[in-house]
């Protein structure tokens, strides 16, 4: 049945406003100033924010885990901080490896409650455009480069890498061991690809923290996720108000690592409700990038 979330504060953005969602069968249906023409049944949440569900990436479920083990880590790293969508990562040493690989950690995701995506870590000697090729076959939106700190980046064959993303563009991201970011090497890193006009984040994620706009836009998974907008689907967080640190008036800001939302909602369903957890096993589905780099971000 439609409600309507009356008078809320929205974080869209950036920006806080106030408005009201009309909400229909997991979409949002309209977002305006004011809802009043409509009769539906109203949820007034007071001063509380609503914010755009978390997308956060995460290295780790490729280890194997007992179905115990698994919902235990994802309500406790992931739901509890206001997660709705992940963005899981699997290391591939080889390109034989990439199958093997993918096919296991969707086997291990079948009982995710959240909605995921599937990206590949892989070492910076294994880049190839076949490799490319491949990933691109089996649907994946982003590549995590890891890179040591013997690596020369100027050995890659970055032009042939270029001419196989053509068609359908990838985008990379630089991963260094033990968060050892080498200067020298990120700059070559952003020279490289954007001379070569490559997709690219120009710095490591740091995993299981909230992902920007501008890097959803840049991997694909925005407008899917990440962001409350006409037409998408109803995963938000809800904040106290009075809990969020101000840089001005309208401009909150969310420390993540202090600022817990009090109830997540995917996709029209609860998850938290201020203490208590909920796992819906297999809830969730892959998400797949269909228009890779369509929304495309340029980092300053």
């Amino acid at each position: 049945m439609p409600y309507v979330i009356e008078g809320a504060y929205v974080l869209r953005h950036g920006q806080l406003q106030r408005c009201s969602l009309v909400i229909d069968r997991n979409r949002i249906d309209y977002i305006s100033e004011q809802a009043k023409q409509y009769t539906w049944m109203r949820m007034e949440i007071g001063e509380m924010v609503v914010a755009p569900g978390h997308v956060v990436v995460d290295f780790s479920f490729q280890q194997p885990r007992s179905f115990s083990q698994f919902k235990q880590y994802v309500k406790q790293h992931l739901i509890a901080q206001g997660c709705t969508t992940l963005l899981a990562v699997c290391d591939v040493s080889s390109e034989k490896q990439l199958v093997p690989a993918l096919q296991a950690l969707r086997q291990h995701l079948l009982n995710s409650p959240i909605d995921y995506f599937i990206g590949v870590k892989v070492p910076l000697h294994t880049l190839t455009p076949s490799l490319i090729i491949a990933c691109r076959r089996w649907k994946i939106p982003v590549i995590f480069v890891e890179i040591n700190e013997t690596d020369v980046l100027h050995s890659v064959p970055w032009h042939w890498i270029a001419e196989s993303l053509k068609t359908h563009p990838l985008a990379f991201v630089p991963h260094w061991p033990q968060e050892r970011r080498m200067k020298k090497q990120e700059a070559a890193w952003r020279q490289l690809l954007a001379k070569h006009h490559i997709p690219f984040v120009p710095f490591p994620l740091q995993e299981r923290k909230p992902l920007s706009l501008d890097v959803l836009k840049k991997i694909g998974i925005y407008p899917q996720k990440g962001d409350l907008r006409i037409g998408g689907e109803v995963d938000y967080n809800l904040y106290k108000k009075e809990s969020l640190s101000r840089l001005v008036a309208e401009t909150p800001f969310v420390d993540y690592d202090n600022h817990v939302p009090v109830i997540t909602v995917h996709k029209g369903r609860l998850l938290k409700a201020e203490n208590q957890l909920y796992f819906y096993p297999g809830f969730g589905t892959e998400r797949i990038v269909r228009a890779p780099g369509m929304f495309s971000a340029h980092f300053q």
